[in-house]
């Protein structure tokens, strides 16, 4: 697996334990099993990094914790809250507060009280157990010792003694994934042992009388709610991150990660996860799917919040390197277009590290349906992957080098938030919140503005005045912004911020300060007559913009670039300054120009690692920059302080005559693998118990939990804690079973089916095919190392045919899977899914509907073609096609890989005298094999669920499936 990744051009791997993992975590096997992987990792010149949790949130590992520290879970993690008119016995709560004739709230002392009267009553209340944290719970990481034995147990006593030789060397780091401090419902708010303690001290009055204020708009509930969320934060801080921080500094390790960073201002999960990041040495975030939304502050694709604030600490705090887990449950439909546009589109922002999630070890069961896809040999478009991990490897290194001084800080109004938030509902005002500071940036970014977010936490550990510049660590600010959605200011922010404004800074407001530490406070009113005030987001416009938001040093064109998805980057460096250009648009090219303070402009290609001069213009004490990026293109330029030696003269033109056609034999196509059915309904027979037709899913549902398994496949639903899940392995004779699966051929269709079948694990079964039992062929698979192939020509007739696993005992490896018919054939859509046919020849057009709907691998379209005068140009046109990916070939040579945008490609280096060969190979995707197909999934979402909840079989026409294929002839020209 390791020399596949180093074959298709990756620098390292996290080996990250997840659902499905059958090896006892943490143990000696499992300590075994790394070290071979950090020594194969440190042959072939690979990073190898901790995933320091089985399966997320990081904290329990795998249950080890909460199993040695009870003080981790057992003291209660929430409050929950009741109004009472008569106190119940004292054992039944925690706090309890009676309402005074004035209003106001106070403590009952000792006993209940026989007397009525206004009562709110607290009860504690824990995180759920759940198989998912090894039939424990989550742990409280604000307790005092929990980070610490989680770091005992899982570095300290696990990984330190077995490769702590390579820490800093070959084992590059940890990564932690969301941990959080969550309250897991939305009734009760988070509460940890030492919240009063430390609230009261920092805040000087007691939260226990102004509980309520959590709950309800009650009482002075905006400064309530934001000092409490502040304590949260400090807590959070203190007895997770600078633990954390503090071991992997000295261990020479870095630590990177993620938080739950997509739903900001939503602090379900924490208070401000723009502050975690200071405490990583690479800090991270994650972006998952393929659903680009520009719009919505709790998008994963498209949310430029998420993606600056992590650029912006990375910037004040010198931190050169980011990073993000990208790419996972994208689906197995995911293009390299797709790829390309979504790593360049993080990449621009300002991550430079791409962690690509994620690659299956094996494919068996449930773990086939882990967010997809996977990068690794199960992917048909595994083999073309390595050019585009350069492309992202070469973007890596640039966007490491130099640094982005931006003189623009705009405040995020996290702060805001907390007066407004309570875990019981989605206030509406936080949610405005959220949106107008989305709306804001976002308008900001597309018209090239060049700025820097700031957190609150960050900006007290680490900010100052220095003469006119607002200084965060090694950030200086010449502007500071208050956004639309700003309400409250921190004190130590204010203060920063009037001796800025009293030295000229520039501060810009676009909302109504009232607040400080949530406090009403009428020293605002009189700063804010000091700066320079707007009316919102209404007049955050060109004009504005223009005046106030930009720079000397780069000036885009009067192209209206708010309508594209232009994003652009710039650093500076000795010798010049770096730009790289993005066109975030899955469909419209953008062709403008800018202008830039320098000489002469090189293009680095990404593509082939080659630099060359870039045409440019002279214009004032710069040079004007045209370009052309195609939908999900993206530029990276080199702007120089001084000329070079290189000519301008041809670069980046494209040949503009049409050239002549050249006339070539007719198509001839070719299905590179065997068609495939997926058969997913299975009849499952238990004893005297039989149900018909199950989706397979529902089946394996069922099986389990008729083996005393209550929640189902445990290897989709379970964090196996020790060997908890592997012990249970003891069935004897008796409690075997029986999957049938059945498929139809058509009459016609028996000549030369060559047909297989394809089992997962069939070691566990026998394996009939219509009452003849069969043998799996020798080292033969299909798709995955472990499922086995079975020949079943000689036994197939015309009508239904049935395919029979039998178990002679249950396993608790015992997954009901599909099973795959392979062969060469077409499929017919039937009322109930498809039946096979008589293979055809294939056309041009979509190949879902030439009888291959399941087919998700290579197809070869080939043309010949006469060459008399080798010395011309010759180029190809790929046409309009569909697919992850395409590689062109010529005379048997690659050419190139396509992703979509190609036009005229040069084959002229490829031609000889004579006969020629034109080869484009087009891959499909396992999205149309192994699914999801049914209940119409959103696209650019998938998930475990996505293979739950199917009842009964649908028409063949009605699965969701994608159209691959030619759907226009390429063409050869000559000029």
């Amino acid at each position: 697996m390791l020399t596949g990744f180093k074959q298709q051009s990756f620098g390292g791997v996290f080996v990250h334990p997840r659902p499905g993992l059958v090896t006892p975590y943490l143990s000696a096997e499992w300590f075994a099993l790394w070290k071979y992987a950090m020594q194969k990792a440190k042959q072939l010149d690979l990073d190898i990094w901790i995933y320091d949790e089985n399966s997320y949130p990081s904290g329990f590992a795998g249950g080890h914790v909460p199993a040695e520290m009870p003080s981790s879970y057992n003291q209660a993690q929430m409050l929950y809250m009741e109004k009472v008119n008569k106190l119940p016995d004292s054992s039944q709560y925690f706090i309890a507060l009676e309402k005074q004739n004035n209003g106001s709230l106070q403590l009952v002392a000792g006993k209940s009280k026989t007397t009525t009267g206004d009562y709110y009553i607290f009860k504690k209340a824990f995180y759920y157990t759940s198989p998912w944290y090894g039939g424990f719970s989550y742990v409280d990481l604000m307790v005092p010792g929990v980070t610490e034995k989680f770091l005992d147990i899982t570095m300290r006593k696990g990984y330190e003694p077995v490769v702590g030789d390579e820490f800093g060397k070959t084992v590059k780091g940890i990564f932690s994934d969301e941990p959080n401090i969550e309250s897991s419902d939305n009734k009760s708010i988070r509460w940890t042992p030492l919240l009063f303690s430390t609230f009261n001290k920092k805040w000087g009055y007691r939260l226990e009388e102004n509980l309520p204020s959590l709950f309800e708009e009650t009482g002075n509930w905006k400064k309530v709610r934001h000092n409490y969320y502040s304590t949260l934060l400090d807590l959070f801080i203190e007895y997770w991150s600078k633990p954390m921080n503090k071991y992997t500094t000295e261990k020479k390790l870095e630590w990177t990660g993620h938080y739950w960073e997509h739903e900001w201002p939503n602090l379900m999960h924490g208070p401000d996860n723009m502050a975690m990041y200071a405490w990583h040495q690479r800090p991270g975030i994650d972006m998952l799917f393929n659903q680009f939304n520009e719009y919505s502050h709790e998008a994963q694709f498209g949310n430029i919040r998420s993606v600056k604030e992590l650029a912006s600490v990375a910037n004040q705090l010198g931190k050169k390197r980011t990073l993000s887990e990208t790419y996972g449950g994208g689906g197995w439909e995911l293009t390299f277009k797709d790829m390309k546009r979504l790593g360049d589109w993080e990449f621009v922002l300002g991550i430079n590290t791409l962690n690509q999630h994620l690659a299956y070890m094996s494919m068996e069961g449930a773990r086939k349906y882990d967010y997809p896809q996977s990068f690794t040999y199960h992917n048909p478009w595994w083999p073309y992957y390595g050019g585009l991990n350069k492309h992202f490897a070469r973007l890596s290194l640039a966007l490491s080098t130099g640094k982005q001084k931006n003189d623009i800080l705009i405040l995020e109004p996290t702060t805001t938030s907390w007066m407004y938030y309570r875990y019981i509902d989605s206030n509406r005002i936080t949610y405005r919140t959220g949106q107008d500071f989305q709306s804001f940036i976002t308008r900001l970014e597309k018209a090239q503005v060049e700025y820097d977010l700031g957190s609150e936490d960050i900006i007290k550990r680490n900010g100052k005045v220095t003469a006119s510049q607002f200084i965060i660590g090694e950030g200086a600010y010449k502007t500071v912004v208050i956004p639309a959605g700003m309400e409250n200011i921190n004190s130590e922010t204010f203060a920063l911020l009037k001796q800025f404004k009293t030295n000229g800074g520039q501060v810009l407001v676009f909302d109504t300060l009232q607040y400080v530490n949530g406090q009403k406070d009428k020293s605002l009113e009189e700063f804010i007559t000091k700066t320079t005030r707007f009316n919102g987001l209404a007049d955050l416009n060109y004009e504005t913009v223009k005046k106030y938001f930009t720079t000397n040093e780069i000036k885009f064109d009067a192209v209206d670039t708010t309508k594209a998805k232009l994003y652009h980057q710039r650093r500076k460096m000795e010798g010049g300054q770096l730009i790289f250009l993005t066109n975030s648009s899955i469909d419209k090219p953008v062709q403008a120009s800018f202008y830039i303070a320098g000489k002469e402009a090189l293009v680095l290609n990404t593509q082939t690692g080659s630099i060359t001069a870039y045409p440019s213009a002279k214009s004032g004490n710069g040079i004007t920059i045209d370009y052309n990026l195609p939908e999900a293109g993206s530029l990276l330029l080199f702007v120089a302080d001084k000329n070079s030696s290189l000519n301008a003269t041809t670069a980046g033109k494209e040949k503009t005559t049409p050239g002549t056609v050249v006339s070539t034999t007719d198509l001839s196509i070719t299905r590179l693998r065997p068609n495939v059915l997926t058969l997913d309904f299975c009849d499952l027979k238990l004893k005297d118990t039989i149900l018909a037709r199950q989706y397979f899913y529902i089946a394996a549902d069922y099986l389990y939990k008729y083996n005393g398994f209550k929640d189902g496949d445990p290897w989709n639903t379970s964090v196996q804690f020790k060997d908890q899940t592997i012990s249970r392995d003891t069935f004897k004779a008796g409690t075997g079973f029986e999957v049938t699966y059945h498929f139809m051929v058509a009459a016609k269709a028996m000549d030369d089916l060559q047909l297989k079948a394809v089992v997962e694990r069939s070691h566990l079964w026998e394996v009939f095919i219509n009452g003849t039992k069969l043998q799996p062929n020798k080292n033969e698979w299909w798709l995955d190392k472990s499922f086995s192939v079975f020949g079943i020509s000689a036994y197939v007739h015309d009508g239904e045919n049935i395919i029979t696993l039998i178990a002679p005992r249950m396993s608790v490896y015992a997954e009901v899977q599909p099973v795959y018919v392979t062969g060469n054939f077409n499929l017919a859509p039937d009322t109930a899914a498809w039946h096979i046919v008589q293979a055809q020849t294939l056309q041009t057009g979509s190949w879902k509907k030439q009888g291959l709907p399941l087919y998700g691998h290579e197809v070869v379209y080939t043309k010949n073609f006469d060459v008399q005068d080798a010395k011309k140009k010759y180029s190809i046109n790929p046409g309009k096609w569909q697919g992850t990916v395409a590689l062109l070939k010529v005379n048997d040579k690659q050419v190139a890989i396509l992703t979509g945008n190609e036009t005229n490609l040069d084959i002229t280096s490829y031609i000889k005298t004579g006969n020629n060969k034109a080869a484009l190979i087009i891959t499909g995707s396992l999205k149309n094999t192994l699914g999801p197909h049914y209940n119409k999934p959103n696209p650019g979402l998938v998930s475990p669920w996505h293979w739950r909840y199917v009842y009964k079989p649908i028409p063949g026409k009605d699965y969701d499936l994608y159209d691959y294929g030619l759907i226009e002839d390429f063409k050869v020209v000559s000029w």
